[in-house]
């Protein structure tokens, strides 16, 4: 696993189906029931910023048009679209409690931790289930405006409270990657902050697959699940078991691993070091290739989106250490090509690159020579990672299939082999997807459907093949009665 580790609509009647005012009703006695009821008292607070728990949620519908998010919709998703059987297939891992086939866990999915977010910022943590049954009565009693899963520990969440504290531990979770539009607001010229576009998703789709070649190739992991956030980011599940078993320091060392950028204003280079070699490490060559192809090569890509040599002090920035002559010629060309574009800069650039690798005599020359331009094209394409959100086996992350509920949009997962056909602009909103059920009357036709089919075929029948060969090996019995 780790063999090259340590080189590196608001009020609008679009029910289905059809849905009196007394589920409405329903649903804000539900809010409002005391969270004792629901087990979760002690551990469920409103959370203010700078109390070291999670983030709070604004939740801003005049972001949105009103029918694309509100408790009423939410409660239809829940109840006919959301997979709740499929999210249970994937977090049990051939775990069926009805099953008796020898080696099998019963009480693995109990033992797994999920956490409601109810309007008005309050956290209900230490919630689990038994199957998928309870999974859906437990989201339609309570109605989360969002959902986070995090580790499988040693006892049922909810009965942490009565086992020793030191016997209360996290046994497994996903490898998880968080990467957020955030932090790329300091070369992104097409927006900031919340705003996103086409343009700047080019940044997430060279971050799936540069994430994608490194989990696999690198580390040899086959079960990734690449999530759209609902906003603006990518979330990546990695479920192999291995992933899965990782302590904390082995999930750190991969993260730090992985970790090749920071951000931060007038960086324009990545710190990439030869540490006495004469090449640079395999993986952070192969890391250029992709960061290149979206760098410079795409017609959409980085250089083309964003025009960032003609934008702001990022020419200015990549020039600095340019010799007093190579800063001339660069000056020279443009003030002949005042119409060129960043693409016809850049290219400009590599000419000099390649002059000093020809004429490099040295080794440091050498080595200036090869890592030139590289570090400027990891540092704009490269994924940054939140690297914290993967470093704690006991870190929540947000559920796929929620809705989000600033933009109404759901956390579908992501094709990485179709990276140019996914925008996230047009991903189905739940109002958009209550319009669908009250047109067609059958969910099958939503536009949820191609997502939850990617979800099944390309991720978890293939994790379920793994999952029951594991269990196979381990209790030497029949899996057939799951």
């Amino acid at each position: 696993l780790f063999r090259s580790l340590f080189f590196r609509v608001g009020s609008r009647d679009l029910l289905w189906p059809p849905v009196a005012q007394s589920m409405v009703a329903e649903m804000q006695d539900a809010q409002k029931r005391k969270l004792d009821e629901e087990g979760g008292t002690a551990d469920a607070k409103r959370l203010a910023p700078g109390t070291g728990g999670p983030a709070p949620m604004e939740v801003d519908t005049g972001m949105m048009k009103n029918e694309d998010f509100s408790p009423e919709l939410l409660r239809i998703y829940y109840d006919r679209l959301f997979p709740f059987l499929q999210m249970f297939r994937w977090l049990s891992y051939r775990n069926d409690p009805k099953s008796a086939s020898p080696g099998v866990q019963k009480d693995f999915f109990l033992r797994r931790e999920f956490t409601f977010v109810l309007q008005g910022d309050i956290y209900c943590r230490y919630q689990c289930f038994k199957d998928a049954e309870e999974y859906k009565a437990k989201v339609m009693s309570q109605q989360p405006v969002r959902m986070e899963i995090g580790a499988v520990y040693t006892h049922p969440p909810a009965k942490h409270n009565t086992v020793i504290k030191d016997a209360y531990k996290p046994l497994e979770r996903e490898l998880v990657f968080d990467i957020d539009m955030d932090d790329y607001d300091d070369i992104r010229t097409c927006c900031t902050g919340s705003k996103l576009c086409p343009k700047c998703w080019t940044f997430m789709k060279a971050a799936i697959e540069i994430l994608r070649r490194a989990l696999t190739e690198d580390f040899g992991f086959e079960h990734l699940l690449f999530v759209y956030s609902g906003r603006r980011g990518v979330h990546c599940w990695v479920a192999d078991t291995t992933a899965r078993k990782l302590s904390n320091d082995q999930r750190s060392a991969v993260a730090e691993y992985l970790n090749m950028v920071s951000s931060g204003a007038n960086r324009c280079r990545a710190e990439l070091k030869m540490n006495g070699c004469e090449e640079m490490h395999p993986a952070v060559l192969e890391a250029h290739k992709i960061c290149r192809k979206w760098f410079r090569d795409e017609p959409t890509g980085i250089l083309a989106s964003q025009d960032i040599l003609r934008k702001g002090p990022h020419l200015a920035n990549i020039l600095e250490p340019l010799s007093i002559a190579e800063k001339e010629t660069v000056s020279k060309w443009m003030e002949a090509n005042p119409q060129a574009s960043s693409l016809d800069i850049w290219l400009q650039l590599e000419k000099i690159a390649e002059e000093r690798n020809r004429t490099a005599a040295s080794f440091k020359q050498k080595i200036d020579a090869k890592i030139m331009l590289k570090d400027v094209v990891i540092q704009y394409a490269y994924p940054r990672l939140d690297i914290n959100v993967s470093k704690q086996m006991n870190h929540l992350l947000k559920s796929p299939f929620v809705v989000h509920p600033k933009t109404g949009r759901v956390c579908v997962p992501i094709d990485p082999d179709r990276l140019n056909d996914f925008n996230p602009l047009e991903v189905p909103t739940v109002g958009r997807l209550v319009e669908e059920l009250n047109s067609h009357g059958d969910i099958h036709k939503t536009s949820l459907r191609p997502y939850t089919h990617f979800f099944e075929v390309n991720f978890l029948q293939k994790l379920e093949k793994a999952s029951t060969e594991e269990l196979r090996q381990r209790g030497g019995g029949d899996m057939t009665d799951f």
